[in-house]
């Protein structure tokens, strides 16, 4: 699992710790290891989002599935952006009406590592968790 947060706050208004506690967030929502996650900080962009350039933050999210291409439970897919949307407006201070959330997923197969399938790294961890 991967992700990527840009925003126009600046790097001095992000808290120490945010991409760790982020992670570790982000695990126990999808109910991953943390071996199997990466995320990225880009503070102090530029945004024009909804025309205001007020706080904002846009997150890509990519999960790695047993099961792409089936139909999307939008359900799910909405309390996950829920549950993400009211952890970044108490870690950051943006309104949840400021935040983007881009959601993807991916075949496991299709996502490397170390040489290495992350569907072959799930192999060797154990039983996958139900999505």
């Amino acid at each position: 699992m991967s992700y990527t947060i840009d925003t126009n706050l600046a790097a001095s208004q992000v808290p120490d710790g945010f991409l760790s506690d982020t992670s570790d967030f982000l695990c126990t929502l999808f109910d991953r290891p943390k071996k199997v996650i990466m995320g990225q900080l880009r503070s102090g962009q530029e945004f024009d989002f909804s025309g205001s350039t007020d706080h904002c933050v846009v997150m890509n999210l990519t999960r790695g599935s047993l099961r792409p291409n089936t139909s999307t439970d939008e359900e799910a897919i909405e309390r996950y952006v829920a549950a993400i949307s009211e952890y970044l407006q108490n870690a950051l201070g943006v309104p949840k009406s400021r935040i983007m959330i881009f959601y993807y997923e991916h075949d496991m197969a299709l996502i490397g590592n170390n040489g290495r399938t992350l569907k072959r790294i799930w192999s060797e961890i154990g039983t996958f968790p139900s999505d």
